[in-house]
């Protein structure tokens, strides 16, 4: 089933081939030709970048968008490895940026404060940022829902760190939500 009428799908930054499939409707056969044709990794459980995968979206007649809170971790990674400025990202993604970046000490107090036995720089950049962006939606997006801000933290997580990653980010943003969101 293809997904059409103008719909727009939204997916993470780092996706499968099978993943984009699966989220735009289509077949994996149809993702996997056009990856082919590209000279491409063609696997179905290939990775594919954000460009990458709405590039394709697009050729198979879907408009994707990336994840906000999945681009603003790829800039303040960017931002945290190069050790300069980097430009905001449009959107919620440079919302989220924006204010983790002008808040980035405050954050990291807090998020250091919750965390036992880590310091917020023995923390891997990922889930610091991680953290730094689920802090951030807990105290200035109160529209949206607690467990919302969580699960897409613990997400990305999964996603972009290691196997234990995912445990640790959801304990530091529940102590938090708790203090943040009382």
């Amino acid at each position: 089933m293809s997904k059409s009428g103008g719909e727009t799908v939204t997916i993470p930054a780092r996706i499968t081939a099978q993943g984009l499939a699966d989220a735009i409707g289509r077949n994996v056969s149809e993702v996997v030709l056009i990856l082919s044709e590209r000279h491409e990794p063609d696997g179905a459980d290939d990775l594919l970048s954000a460009g990458l995968a709405v590039q394709i979206a697009k050729k198979l007649g879907t408009k994707v968008v990336i994840e906000a809170r999945d681009l603003a971790l790829e800039h303040l990674y960017t931002y945290e490895s190069v050790g300069e400025a980097v430009d905001a990202p449009g959107g919620r993604a440079g919302h989220l940026f924006s204010g983790v970046t002008h808040q980035i000490d405050e954050l990291d107090a807090e998020i250091e404060a919750a965390s036992e036995h880590w310091s917020v720089a023995r923390m891997p950049v990922v889930d610091r940022n991680i953290l730094r962006i689920g802090l951030f939606e807990l105290k200035h997006d109160r529209d949206t829902p607690t467990a919302v801000i969580v699960t897409e933290a613990v997400r990305m997580a999964q996603t972009y760190s290691t196997e234990r990653s995912g445990s640790f980010v959801n304990g530091v943003l529940a102590t938090l939500a708790k203090e943040v969101r009382a």
